[in-house]
């Protein structure tokens, strides 16, 4: 091994015997003196194993005894099957599977505040370990770590890292700059981030991130006024968009027609006119549309023609909020409509529980409107109960359907 960090074994989880890594054997710490001791064989496949006497997978009667001593493409091809998580005792199983399994333990690690700064610190010490992390999903750090820290953790990682989740706080400007190294970079969600983010330092860091396809909007960014055409990466799929889109944004920059997926939540500037405008440019590459309550700018009815804009749509994640019985009508739906999912979300405010009922959705199936609708999820806000004869019908209905079904929640 090389004596690129100092720490030892840290714990994945605080639930679980998964361990971090390190790449070093320099100290006595580093590694359980069983598996990886001073005194090595060299088996016929020229893999350096260990030798010890007290090693216990020595055992004849060791499951793991027998494999020792496979060539490490072998066990590479064993552990790729291996379901996650991923189990770290077979890290002790010999220096070669040891060499073999780290990669996968440090691919998707689960973070938690009790192992993060053991995991920064662990990483921070090393130049080969980052290079294994492909997923970093920070979002259960609350309220631990600072800018530094992420900033550090994404540097650490950018060679190979292919998804990254940002935790609610500790996630500014540093960590901004530092994704712009990610180039392999597919998935970035700042969804559950609470720190003013500037926008156009964000469409800096994406900009020449050719790879990515996923992008969720920071629910506190700050917009800025002038905003250009090219911004968007060029195989974006999915976009969230939150924070502080303005009206003008909505309306007037020219989206990619590669996204085929879109949500919208927390944006108190966006108005009516510019969502519709929005769903309508987008509309005919579109096969799900999210769009969630608090919208304060959007009238009660602003996607009653969500159907009509969106025709490939399969999905639909709407608020009741912002639609009424019109959503399903012969004029928003005139022939008919591929959607498969319909799943109505309520905020619980005073009215918006009668806006749209279970037979306005019956109605729209038996109609032949929605001939491929089997699944129908309406939160418990709406007051639906199977007691109810509309919501018995709808039950029925879907029912019929291979798959189908009525959830409340």
């Amino acid at each position: 091994m090389t004596s690129d960090s100092q720490s030892s074994l840290t714990s994945l989880s605080s639930n679980s015997s998964c361990s971090f890594a390190s790449d070093s054997a320099s100290s006595s710490s580093s590694l359980p003196s069983s598996p990886l001791s001073s005194s090595v064989t060299v088996s016929s496949s020229s893999t350096v194993l260990p030798d010890t006497p007290d090693d216990s997978f020595r055992h004849p009667e060791s499951s793991l005894y027998r494999y020792r001593y496979l060539p490490m493409e072998i066990i590479e091809l064993i552990l790729s099957f291996v379901p996650e998580p991923f189990p770290a005792s077979l890290l002790y199983v010999s220096r070669a599977w040891y060499y073999a399994a780290r990669p996968y333990i440090y691919r998707r690690p689960r973070l938690s505040p009790k192992n993060y700064f053991s995991f920064v610190n662990t990483l921070s010490s090393s130049d080969i370990l980052g290079t294994y992390v492909h997923v970093l999903d920070l979002r259960f750090i609350i309220q631990s770590g600072k800018n530094s820290y992420t900033s550090r953790l994404l540097r650490r990682c950018s060679r190979n890292l292919e998804e990254f989740y940002a935790p609610q706080t500790s996630f500014g400007y540093a960590p901004l700059v530092s994704v712009r190294q990610c180039g392999r970079l597919r998935v970035l969600d700042l969804s559950l981030v609470s720190e003013t983010v500037d926008l156009r330092e964000l469409f800096l860091a994406i900009r020449n991130l050719q790879k990515l396809t996923v992008l969720h909007f920071p629910r506190s960014s700050v917009f800025c006024v002038d905003f250009e055409d090219d911004l968007w990466p060029p195989n974006l799929s999915q976009l969230g968009l939150a924070g502080g889109i303005s009206d003008d944004f909505l309306s007037q920059t020219k989206f990619p027609h590669t996204i085929k997926t879109l949500s919208m939540a927390h944006c108190p500037f966006v108005k009516t006119d510019s969502v519709r405008s929005l769903c309508q440019r987008l509309g005919p590459s579109l096969t799900s549309l999210r769009v969630l309550f608090p919208l304060p700018a959007l009238s009660y009815n602003s996607l009653d023609a969500a159907l009509k804009f969106c025709p490939s749509l399969r999905k639909l994640v709407v608020s009741t909020d912002y639609i009424t019985h019109r959503l399903l009508s012969a004029e928003n739906v005139p022939s008919p409509h591929p959607l498969e999912m319909l799943d109505l979300d309520c905020s619980g405010m005073l009215g918006q529980s009668r806006k749209i009922q279970a037979d306005d959705i019956a109605l729209a199936v038996l109609e032949g409107r929605l001939p491929k609708l089997r699944i129908v999820r309406a939160s418990i806000k709406l007051g639906w109960t199977k007691d109810d004869e509309e919501v018995s019908e709808l039950i029925e209905v879907l029912s019929e359907r291979e798959g189908g079904g009525l959830w409340i929640a």
